[in-house]
């Protein structure tokens, strides 16, 4: 196995400083100080704190995990979610309203940033749907479970135990997974 190249050394800096911190709040020299590498270094491969963001994308990877086949996926993406606040992992769907904030285009962050997560979502729960409303649906669910963790500190192990949570909160995405309205929407009543 061979050791990753600085450049990916420095992504990889960059893509936990940004999902921890945000856009603004995460400097170059910081990246560079966790990178262990010097500042002109990072600007020198990547050329600007934006084109650094967008190498380092730190929502990425949050979906790309395989599944696994023991149990559904709404009750997955709670326990992965669970396992990334427990290890003190960053948490991109926390961050993403942060970043789509801060960035120097918002409207076309969150353009890709939605774009992204509901192909990614609706792939993994096989919504093939025009609208993917399923998708949709299960990344508001989501987005709402990782900032209630993350930034209000809701639903904490004094106020629920991580099995009851991973039961309670995956039994309502796996419903919106399993969604059987979607078939054929009527409007607002069906």
């Amino acid at each position: 196995m061979t050791a990753p190249s600085t450049r990916d050394t420095v992504v990889a800096a960059a893509r936990d400083l940004f999902a921890r911190r945000g856009y603004t709040a995460t400097t170059i020299k910081d990246v560079a100080a966790a990178a262990g590498c010097s500042p002109a270094l990072v600007m020198k491969l990547m050329g600007s704190k934006s084109a650094l963001f967008a190498a380092a994308d730190p929502s990425a990877t949050v979906l790309d995990e395989a599944p696994a086949a023991e149990e559904g996926i709404g009750y997955q993406l709670v326990r992965r979610m669970l396992d990334r606040y427990d290890n003190d992992d960053p948490e991109p769907l926390a961050m993403a309203p942060m970043l789509i904030h801060e960035a120097e285009d918002p409207v076309t962050a969150r353009d890709d940033i939605r774009r992204r997560y509901v192909a990614a979502i609706a792939e993994r729960i096989g919504d093939t749907t025009e609208g993917r409303v399923r998708a949709h649906l299960v990344l508001a669910a989501l987005l709402g479970l990782a900032g209630g963790l993350r930034t209000v500190g809701l639903l904490g192990p004094d106020v629920v135990a991580r099995e009851d949570l991973i039961l309670r909160y995956g039994t309502v995405l796996q419903t919106l997974v399993d969604d059987p309205l979607d078939a054929e929407p009527t409007g607002c009543h069906r």
